[in-house]
């Protein structure tokens, strides 16, 4: 009766299990290309624009704002001096750039990223991203602020995991009714319902940071990037030497 008492309390442990983790379940991305990518590139916020990539970059003294071709090849690149840059996105014709600790938003034309003004806010700044009415911003806490052009908090979303605060939410992106966020030291991207904040899939991109092996473990998956036309992601890392482009 021991044994059978056992199996009985762990056949209940593995239903319990799977349960959870239904509710909110896990996807694999398939990787369609790697690319090469700059390993100097600190990434913080990756979109594409206009069939290109912009890149914003981080580190103090390393920071910079770029235009990458499909390949990987940089075709425009500035420094950004004195701040800790981190997420971008481009919005009614404005390319948006956040920095961490500075409260600074840098706006710039996307085209030729001359500066045009800059933007101050409250708190850290982490992602952004962006749907056609409004900009979707992360500070590392489980709050998504919704922000209009003119970068005023229209309303704050709280995203839960499981009925619980998800955390650490970073660099962000929209597709198909769903905002994206990297979870900051983890190796999943977290597809969040915008509606509710509730997270409705978990993808796991272990097997890519494997074949990454990135050199470090500051060296963290951060940077996604929706291909529209075919319905396809880049995602990276900071200071990878690759991006890929997936599907899930």
């Amino acid at each position: 009766m021991k044994c059978c008492n056992g199996i009985m309390i762990l056949l209940v442990l593995v239903t319990i299990v799977h349960t959870q983790f239904r509710q909110t379940p896990f996807v694999q991305p398939k990787i369609i290309k790697r690319i090469n990518h700059d390993r100097n590139a600190f990434t913080q916020g990756l979109e594409m624009y206009n069939g290109k990539l912009i890149e914003s970059t981080g580190l103090y003294g390393k920071s910079s704002l770029r235009m990458l071709d499909t390949n990987g090849v940089i075709l425009k690149k500035i420094s950004v001096d004195n701040v800790f840059a981190e997420g971008c996105t481009v919005f009614k014709g404005k390319l948006f750039q956040l920095t961490w600790r500075e409260s600074t938003c840098f706006v710039y034309s996307p085209s030729d990223f001359k500066l045009k003004k800059k933007i101050t806010y409250s708190g850290e700044g982490w992602g952004l991203a962006h749907d056609t009415t409004s900009i979707y911003m992360s500070n590392g806490s489980d709050t998504i602020y919704v922000r209009d052009s003119s970068f005023a908090v229209k309303r704050k979303l709280q995203i839960r995991l499981n009925g619980k605060p998800l955390r650490n939410l970073n660099e962000l992106e929209f597709a198909n009714g769903k905002l994206y966020a990297n979870i900051w030291y983890e190796n999943a991207i977290a597809e969040i319902d915008l509606n509710t904040g509730t997270v409705t899939r978990l993808i796991d991109c272990s097997d890519v940071v494997a074949t990454e092996r990135p050199v470090s473990q500051e060296c963290v998956l951060n940077g996604i990037a929706y291909r529209e036309k075919d319905s396809l992601f880049y995602i990276t890392g900071k200071n990878w030497a690759h991006l890929y482009l997936v599907t899930f």
